[in-house]
């Protein structure tokens, strides 16, 4: 480990520096008087780049007039092989014919130059120097030895990346933003039905015996009788629909469809105390629902589903007459036709339907998951969405959501939520398909733009990354998560203070933000309040906020612990100039050492 210093090395005169009135003796003999900065020292890196700001003051009579001074900047890193060369500057004196900078010999001046280099891990630890070569108008030369401004360049930023792990408590060195789940709640118990039909001859109202006899009313029958004496279901009512088919007078129908509703409950009541299904307790446990006098809608969907020959011609009827009467007469005017509608389709429409409805107990969170976990298509839909949010498995709420978008493809939670799963687990192909599978079902849903830019920013596109989260907030996105997002990615880019105020919530993030915009006591309240965490990053940041304020006691308390949950950090601590005060400092040693 290196101290940050600033060396002025001697000075290696070419031959005859001294010979008769050359013009750099008296700079070489003075140039102790030349003071060097460099801002800011230790090197930085934000965004990516590492800036260098150097500034040379040159004392009154000391630049010589005839005097030519190129100075070559360096970052060398310690391996000893990468260095990087920046461009290189020159200064005159006044009287040198030559055009550029100049330096007045009576009264000094300063000389300043600005550049700016992407940030390589090679030149972390490093060191800044300048070369100079002198010269005169006549040819006299001097080259002077290195000049070190400073070694390093301290990295904090970078930090970031690690953060996404210790903010969303994922795998060491599984690094993603925030996605957004669409939230799920424990569904209540369901309204659900059985249900069993009668038909009718035409014009009658009367229930034939046959029909009372066939299996769907002998099931239901049985369920009935089940349902009645089992402590986990709710038996609510049984209601009555009936109808007529769209021929024949409105009045007729009308009478038809009164009738056989009245007669189709006696005949049911009849047939279940027969059974010994005794409802007697609940007087109004039947119930008469309302339905239209021609059943033109139940018509219209047998005709959609059938193979007639005209059937085009017959929907065309429907949809360009609405009247009544104009449509059963314009049927009956196509006579095959409507022999084959009197003969497969009228029939199916002079009917009751008979319909349970009862409420099954709701299932304990523990019955769910298992169901979940094992029989996933036992459960209702909302039931089976639900159990995915009742382990922290990842794999088996991808297997539970898998099955729940297998099962119902057109609901935007199902492929969203599957996708913030598959995300979790590195699966980014995956998760990206299914974030897109859910915008084509609910394009711009600010959830699903808000996860596509995550994978974006997984990806290492940024720009892209930025550009949905910005989709995002114009679709009305409120999650703290898109907020966390954007803060990440502006410091990334150096914008720390915006940063600060994009995160809603406290986080490690944050607190890095925070940092980096000198706002350190925030940060280091921000840390606090975030109690204990598994991550050696999150005690590593906190020995870096407890070094910038001079605490080092808590720096070392917070680099044992660091250390202590993550090995890699010691190697990083110890090339970390945020610790240069303390890199002679025994217990400093002790820790990364």
């Amino acid at each position: 480990m290196k101290k940050t210093i600033i060396i002025l090395s001697v000075l290696f005169l070419a031959a005859g520096i001294f010979s008769g009135c050359n013009p750099l003796k008296k700079m070489v003999k003075n140039s102790d008087q030349v003071a060097y900065k460099t801002t800011p020292n230790p090197l930085e890196m934000h965004a990516g780049k590492v800036a260098i700001d150097i500034s040379i003051t040159f004392p009154a009579k000391y630049f010589g007039k005839k005097v030519k001074l190129v100075i070559t900047p360096a970052l060398k890193a310690d391996n000893g092989s990468d260095e990087i060369i920046f461009k290189t500057q020159t200064i005159i004196g006044e009287k040198f014919e030559d055009n550029y900078d100049v330096i007045n010999y009576k009264e000094g001046g300063v000389f300043t130059f600005r550049d700016t280099i992407d940030y390589q891990s090679a030149f972390r630890m490093s060191d800044m120097e300048l070369r100079f070569q002198m010269s005169t108008q006549k040819g006299q030369a001097a080259n002077l030895t290195t000049i070190k401004l400073a070694d390093g360049v301290i990295t904090t930023p970078e930090l970031v990346m690690g953060g996404m792990t210790v903010d969303g408590g994922l795998l060491t060195g599984n690094t993603l933003a925030q996605t957004v789940a669409i939230p799920v709640t424990k569904p209540k118990a369901l309204l659900e039905t059985e249900t069993a039909r009668l038909f009718f001859d035409l014009q009658k109202d009367k229930v034939k015996l046959s029909e009372l006899k066939k299996d769907e009313i002998d099931s239901l029958k049985a369920f009935i009788k089940r349902a009645a004496v089992n402590p986990d279901m709710l038996l609510k009512n049984i209601k009555i629909a009936s109808y007529a088919s769209p021929d024949g007078a409105a009045e007729l129908n009308e009478g038809l469809v009164k009738g056989r509703g009245q007669n189709s409950q006696k005949a049911f009541q009849k047939a279940l105390t027969k059974d010994k299904i005794d409802l007697s307790n609940n007087a109004e446990f039947f119930l008469t629902e309302t339905t239209p006098i021609e059943d033109w809608e139940g018509f219209k969907t047998l005709i959609e589903a059938s193979n007639l020959e005209d059937k085009d011609v017959i929907l065309r009827v429907l949809s360009t007459y609405s009247d009544p009467d104009t449509r059963e007469r314009e049927l009956k005017n196509m006579a095959a036709t409507y022999n084959e509608l009197r003969k497969d389709i009228l029939p199916q429409l002079r009917r009751s339907v008979i319909k349970l409805e009862y409420q099954g107990r709701e299932k304990t969170n523990e019955e769910i998951l298992a169901l979940g976990t094992t029989t996933p298509e036992k459960l209702h839909q909302e039931e089976l969405i639900y159990a995915a949010t009742l382990t922290e498995d990842l794999n088996k709420q991808e297997q539970m959501l898998m099955k729940y978008a297998e099962l119902y493809p057109q609901d935007f939670k199902g492929w969203n939520n599957l996708a913030v799963c598959q995300a979790k687990l590195g699966k980014l192909n995956e998760a990206k398909a299914n974030f897109e599978k859910a915008l084509n079902i609910k394009a711009d849903h600010p959830a699903a733009l808000n996860n596509l830019g995550v994978i974006a920013m997984a990806e290492g596109n940024d720009d892209e990354a930025w550009d949905y989260f910005e989709k995002a907030e114009a679709a009305g996105c409120k999650a703290p998560a898109l907020g966390y997002n954007m803060g990440v990615i502006l410091i990334k880019r150096g914008q720390y203070a915006e940063a600060t105020s994009r995160f809603t919530e406290d986080s490690f993030n944050r607190a890095l933000a925070q940092t980096l915009a000198d706002d350190n006591e925030t940060a280091l309240s921000t840390l606090n309040s975030l109690g204990s965490s598994e991550y050696g990053l999150f005690y590593y940041l906190k020995a870096v906020t407890s070094a910038r304020a001079d605490n080092e006691g808590d720096v070392f308390e917070n680099l044992r612990m660091a250390v202590s949950k993550d090995q890699k950090l010691r190697v990083y601590a110890m090339n970390d100039l945020e610790f240069r005060k303390y890199f002679d400092n025994a217990d400093f040693k002790a820790i990364v050492e």
